[in-house]
């Protein structure tokens, strides 16, 4: 029922003009040089072993991200708020599976669960991770909806989709190993459209809607800056501000 309520919409103006202003900073998440050099070869082997294990702490807080701004739900006390309820209700199930499947990936790629779980990512993965713990719990759900669902997810959906053939090269049959890439190649187109018209459902006013340009802004620059700091600082430990709240 809410797959169904939640189709793509013509989008209204302000809409358009949001994803059309976006585009670059869209753009420029999939040009990062970790997904170039994966889909044009040779494949930079270190590096995916580096972003696997940086970007593990976003892949596990995703549902819990989720979780936060569920709260912030009223059942239909709001305009929107009750579709909103409901996928966010339907999807956080979905996104606790994607950590095992995260886990099943790095240890194709040679990591082990002790190392994956106890690693501190490089300060602009962390900055990521921190700064989406700051807008679900600060921001409005128009906001979260933007900067987690629609940025992240829709940019990761593509992505998956441009390394997802050398992946396959590399780890032939092995459907643990390729699970997570998978289906996010396949299904994430859905999720950020599905999230947008939920940002469309719940947007309050002009103010707010400059607010979830905002946000979604950021959310697409620290996730480059988060590809591009693991690709280039090999044996960087990093800092991690493990912010659990506001």
């Amino acid at each position: 029922m809410v797959k169904n309520e939640l189709t793509e919409t013509a989008h209204p103006v302000w809409a358009q003009a949001m994803v059309d202003s976006l585009r670059p900073d869209w753009t420029g998440v999939l040009e990062s040089k970790i997904f170039v050099e994966t889909a044009n070869g040779p494949f930079p082997d270190e590096a995916w072993r580096r972003v696997l294990l940086d970007f593990f702490c976003v892949v596990e807080a995703f549902p819990k991200y989720m979780g936060v701004y569920l709260a912030k739900t009223t059942f239909g006390q709001t305009p929107g708020d009750y579709l909103a309820r409901d996928w966010l209700i339907g999807n956080i199930r979905t996104e606790a599976l994607h950590a095992q499947w995260y886990a099943d990936w790095a240890a194709a790629h040679g990591i082990g669960f002790e190392e994956l779980v106890a690693h501190r990512p490089c300060p602009e993965v962390g900055a990521l991770y921190d700064y989406l713990w700051s807008v679900c719990y600060r921001g409005t759900l128009a906001e979260a909806f933007g900067a987690i669902n629609y940025a992240i997810e829709g940019t990761t959906g593509e992505w998956a989709r441009l390394v997802l053939p050398a992946f396959r090269e590399r780890y032939g049959d092995d459907v643990p190993a390729l699970r997570w890439l998978t289906e996010h190649a396949e299904y994430d187109d859905a999720h950020p459209r599905e999230a947008f018209e939920l940002i469309k459902l719940t947007v309050r006013d002009e103010a707010e809607r400059a607010k979830v340009d905002s946000a979604v802004r950021r959310s697409l620059e620290l996730f480059r800056r988060g590809f591009d700091a693991s690709y280039e600082n090999p044996g960087n430990p990093g800092e991690f501000s493990a912010m659990k709240g506001p």
